[in-house]
């Protein structure tokens, strides 16, 4: 048996689709998100940290845009599951994507660095059908019903995964000549390394920048800017350079700082689009 969070998710992919049906359930799922404003105060004290110039009515309604984002993202998601190759026609605008081409002609792989932003989920699944031959690195769920159900998802839109916990498998499949995904907008905990991010230390993933250092693999910045309801736009940025001097350690801490500044420029260009409920800084 589904447990219930499989099969309401199950449910919602089978009547979804592109049109009424997506604009009333992304309607419907905004107004609940709104009504019980899950981690809503989590949320206002990371704008409050990031937009200290804001007052709190400012907040507020950019609250209530990200609200209807995170509603469009699983209405787009899921809707798209049940015809998956449809996400090459979601994108309708692409800028960088010779930095991938050229990173999958030398078969030297890359560390995709991208945030809970836009619709990643969507993201890696236009990069699979475009051809790259992408593997995301995933926190999976405790629960096992919906892990194996959110990895046929992934799988039926193209993409690998790896573990999160997994240190070796990135590096062996970045020499294989793939793309890892990696989102180094969370909190990292004890094995992150404390770096500033919007002006203020936290914990951050260092596994782009170690990884590409182990790998030779470059890392590249990311995005999928929503433009409108299934339509997007695609960017890729320049490589985060590698230092030529310091110790390894050294390194790493320099190109996550980098990391940290291109993610800000996303989330600065459309705030409404980044995952503002989620603990980012825990001091």
């Amino acid at each position: 048996m589904l447990t219930w969070q499989c099969g309401l998710l199950e449910g919602l992919r089978r009547f979804l689709a592109p049109g009424p049906r997506a604009r009333f359930t992304a309607s419907v799922l905004s107004g609940l998100l709104r009504v019980y404003g899950p981690r809503k105060e989590v949320a206002l004290t990371n704008m409050a940290i990031t937009f200290p110039e804001w007052d709190i009515a400012e907040r507020k309604k950019l609250l209530r845009r990200v609200y209807r984002h995170f509603a469009w993202i699983l209405v787009e998601y899921l809707a798209t599951l049940n015809d998956p190759a449809s996400v090459l026609e979601w994108f309708v605008e692409t800028e960088g994507k010779k930095l991938l081409d050229e990173a999958a002609e030398s078969k030297k792989g890359a560390v995709l660095l991208f945030g809970h932003f836009g619709n990643w989920e969507l993201l890696g699944g236009w990069l699979a059908f475009s051809g790259y031959p992408i593997d995301a690195m995933v926190r999976e769920p405790e629960n096992p019903e919906l892990r194996d159900l959110l990895e046929s998802y992934r799988s039926r839109m193209g993409m690998g995964t790896i573990g999160k916990d997994s240190s070796r498998e990135p590096i062996k499949r970045l020499k294989h000549g793939r793309f890892v995904g990696i989102a180094g907008d969370q909190h990292w905990g004890k094995m992150g390394i404390d770096v500033p991010f919007f002006g203020r230390d936290c914990s951050t993933a260092p596994g782009p920048a170690a990884y590409a250092l182990l790998s030779g693999a470059p890392v590249i910045p990311i995005v999928a800017y929503r433009l409108a309801p299934f339509r997007y736009r695609f960017e890729a940025q320049e490589p985060i350079g590698v230092p030529e001097e310091g110790s390894r350690e050294e390194k790493i801490r320099r190109m996550t700082i980098e990391a940290n500044i291109a993610l800000e420029r996303m989330i600065r260009r459309a705030p409404e689009q980044w995952l503002w409920m989620h603990r980012r800084w825990r001091d």
